[in-house]
């Protein structure tokens, strides 16, 4: 299993680097991307419906997160491999409503089972993980209600084939 793994990471590293050598994209200074930023205006229609599979890789860090999308539901499983640290694996549940998705992620991490709601904006072929307006007092993310509000990660999950 150990070997099959590390060839879907280097599957998807490859992946991410073939897809993001032709394209460039203007970043803000303060790591994160906003409703007004020219990267995320671009025309993004509703989520299409059906198995889509999508990977981040930062540094030694990678992310796996495969959507099958029905209407405005959408359900599927989300991966975090982070270099030196416990890594976590689990199931999404949510909604979509226009670009903006929002699930809540049941997760096993550290032999503990924890739910936290996630966000991500589509644009294009990337999905771009939200960040956090704030933490509540059980330290879980909390996020802002209107996706106007929203900042989200520069680095986004890019579309790849489904495995």
């Amino acid at each position: 299993m150990k070997p099959f793994s590390l060839l879907l990471i280097a599957g998807a590293m490859l992946a991410v680097s073939c897809q993001q050598s032709g394209t460039t994209t203007d970043h803000t200074s303060d790591s994160t991307l906003t409703q007004g930023d020219t990267a995320t205006t671009a025309s993004t229609g509703p989520f299409a419906t059906g198995l889509q599979c999508f990977t981040q890789v930062v540094g030694k860090d990678t992310a796996f997160l495969h959507l099958e999308a029905a209407n405005d539901s959408i359900s599927g499983q989300l991966e975090y491999h982070r270099y030196e640290k416990d890594s976590n694996k689990g199931d999404i549940k949510g909604s979509v409503q226009g670009n903006i998705i929002r699930v809540q992620y049941h997760f096993m991490s550290e032999g503990m089972m924890s739910t936290r709601q996630e966000v991500f904006k589509l644009d294009g072929e990337r999905l771009y993980a939200g960040l956090p307006a704030s933490f509540n007092n059980q330290g879980e993310p909390v996020f802002e209600k209107d996706p106007a509000n929203i900042k989200f990660d520069t680095v986004p999950f890019v579309k790849v084939p489904c495995p």
